[in-house]
C-alpha cells in the first residue's frame, strides 16, 4: 500500500473540496473509517462532507462527530472523492451516488478481498483486518497528527473488524497501531465498554428469540438462525441491534459455518456468514449468490422467500463440507 499513498496524498493536495462516503447499513469500519479520514483532511485545512445513505446505528452513535453525517440531498460540488471500506459500487446507495458529481476524482480504500477496484484509484489491501488500518497507514506515511477524537474513530474500525483484536485477520501490525492508538488518547476500557457492553434491550430480546431456533446442520459443523421481518417489526430494531448475533452461534465449539439470515424489506435475504476454517471459505460461497467479503467473513443478498433462500444457501455449504 506504500507505493499509493503518494498518489492519494497528492490528490488530496490539490483537491479543495472533498466527500467521503461509504457502505449502507454502515458497521463500524465503516462509520470509523469516513469520519476519521474527514477529520484528518479537515485538520489538513480541506473543505470536507462524510455522507452515508443509512443512518448511524444507535451502538456507534457515541463516535465523536457522528451527527456530521450527511444523509443524500443535494448534490455535494466535489473535486475528489473518497469510497471507504466498500468493496463494489453497488454496496454504496444510488441516492449516495445522485450527490457525487461526474467530474469528481474517486479514490477507493478499502480491505474486502472481493473489492472490484471501480474507482479512478484503488487503495485495496485484502491482508488488512479493516479500513481503519490502512487509514492509520496513510495518515503516518502524510506525517498527519492524530488528536483523540480521530485515534477513537480508528480505534473502533478496527476493534469492530477484529471482534475486538480476536480474529485471525490481526495481525503484530493492528497490534502496533492499536497502541499507537492508546497513546494517542483513546480510552480502550470506554470505548470497549460502548462497543461491547452497552446493548439496548430488545437486541437482547432478538437474540432470545433467534436462539430459540437456532439449527444445526451437517454434523454441527453449520450452526444458523434467522430473522423474520415480522421479528424485526415487532421488536422495532433498528441497525446495528442484529451486530454480533452471529458470533455468539460462532463460538460453539463443534461449529465451522455460522450464518445468519434476514429478512428484509421487499423481501431479499441478508446474509451474513463466518467460518472457522480457511479450507471452508464463505467468501467463496456467498461469491456464488453475488456477494463477498473474506475467506473468514462475507455476506449476500439472497431472493425470498426466507426459507427458500436459506434452503439454497445452505446447500451450498453441504457442497463445500463435501468438497474439503
Amino acid at each position: 500500500m506504500s507505493s499509493i499513498f503518494p498518489d492519494i496524498l497528492s490528490r488530496i493536495d490539490a483537491a479543495s473540496r472533498i466527500l467521503v462516503i461509504s457502505h449502507d447499513r454502515p458497521d463500524g469500519d465503516a462509520i470509523g473509517s469516513s469520519l476519521a479520514l474527514g477529520l484528518m483532511l479537515k485538520k489538513l485545512g480541506k473543505d470536507v462532507e462524510v455522507m452515508n445513505q443509512d443512518p448511524v446505528p444507535e451502538s456507534l452513535a457515541f463516535l465523536p462527530k457522528t451527527e456530521t453525517i450527511l444523509s443524500p440531498g443535494e448534490m455535494i460540488d466535489a473535486d475528489l472523492v473518497f469510497s471507504v471500506d466498500a468493496a463494489g459500487r453497488d454496496r454504496i446507495g444510488k441516492a449516495v451516488w445522485d450527490c457525487v458529481p461526474e467530474k469528481a476524482f474517486l479514490i477507493n480504500i478499502d480491505h474486502h478481498v472481493s473489492n472490484t477496484e471501480f474507482a479512478d484509484l484503488n487503495c485495496v489491501d485484502s491482508k488488512a483486518p479493516a479500513t481503519g488500518q490502512i487509514l492509520f497507514q496513510l495518515a503516518e506515511a502524510g506525517g498527519w497528527e492524530l488528536d483523540p477524537g480521530i485515534a477513537e474513530l480508528l480505534y473502533a474500525a478496527i476493534s469492530t473488524d477484529t471482534g475486538s483484536f480476536r480474529y485471525p485477520s490481526t495481525t503484530s501490525e493492528t497490534m502496533r497501531i492499536g497502541g499507537e492508538l492508546l497513546r494517542a488518547g483513546v480510552s480502550a476500557g470506554r470505548v470497549n465498554q460502548m462497543l461491547y457492553e452497552n446493548y439496548p434491550r430488545r437486541r437482547v430480546e432478538a437474540l432470545r428469540i433467534l436462539l430459540q431456533d437456532l439449527r444445526f446442520d451437517f454434523d454441527g459443523k453449520c450452526a444458523s438462525v434467522q430473522l423474520p421481518l415480522s421479528v424485526t417489526e415487532e421488536l422495532s430494531l433498528g441497525l446495528g441491534d442484529t451486530e454480533g448475533v452471529i458470533d455468539v452461534i460462532r463460538a460453539i465449539d463443534s461449529v465451522i459455518i455460522a450464518v445468519f439470515f434476514e429478512e428484509l424489506p421487499g423481501g431479499r435475504i441478508r446474509v451474513s456468514s463466518r467460518s472457522k476454517d480457511p479450507h471452508y471459505s464463505v467468501g467463496e460461497i456467498c461469491a456464488h449468490f453475488g456477494g463477498g467479503g473474506h475467506t473468514l467473513a462475507a455476506g449476500a443478498r439472497l431472493a425470498g422467500p426466507l426459507d427458500d433462500a436459506v434452503a439454497r444457501f445452505l446447500d451450498r455449504i453441504r457442497s463445500t463440507f463435501e468438497s474439503n
